[in-house]
């Protein structure tokens, strides 16, 4: 999957490009405050590059960005017994006045996903992810939507997310998505120093 378009942090924004290769590999390319960053996870390391200095991810990064590139195409619930994730209905809830069906994902890496569904589409409009970071828990919240076609599925284009205290931080507006296409396994793999 090849993902371009532009990540909001406030004023400032930045092109972003995400590159996904079964079964869990992920390239993320975009700009803070004018510096080109790399962030990639190969199916068993992470790394980040800045400036030209690459650095490994570890702890809760590393999950992050591992979860990121297993469930980037199909989302946490698709298979999610054989990714060995739980899944458990929570009951009927209601979101912006919406009636949802409310479901917690605990994934193998032990984040806690709480998915709300729309009742009627049964898509994704909501979702409140628990993560250590830090050795805190932090809740990051996102709104999901501008649901388009895409080779004949639905994907969301819009992500609105940020911790509970701030939850529109960060804005993903997705501008093309293509299916199916040819991506190089070495955009996954660690920068050698030169």
């Amino acid at each position: 999957m090849l993902i371009a378009g532009t990540i909001s942090l406030g004023d400032a924004s930045s092109p972003l490009t995400v590159k996904v290769r079964r079964p869990n590999q992920i390239r993320e390319d975009f700009q803070v405050q004018s510096t080109d960053v790399a962030r990639a996870y190969d199916g068993a390391s992470g790394w980040e590059m800045q400036a030209g200095q690459v650095r490994e991810l570890t702890d809760g990064e590393l999950d992050d960005i591992r979860e990121e590139a297993e469930n980037a195409i199909e989302g946490p619930l698709l298979d999610y017994a054989k990714k060995g994730s739980k899944a458990e209905f929570l009951g009927n809830d209601t979101v912006g006045g919406k009636p949802v069906y409310k479901l917690k994902i605990t994934t193998r890496f032990g984040a806690s996903i709480t998915e709300y569904l729309d009742a009627s589409s049964h898509l994704e409009i909501h979702e409140e992810i628990e993560r250590s970071a830090n050795g805190k828990l932090v809740t990051i919240v996102e709104e999901v939507g501008d649901y388009r076609d895409v080779d004949g599925m639905k994907f969301a284009h819009r992500f609105v997310s940020g911790p509970k205290e701030n939850p529109s931080a960060i804005t993903l507006q997705v501008e093309k998505m293509h299916l199916n296409v040819l991506v190089d396994a070495g955009a996954f793999e660690k920068p050698q120093k030169k």
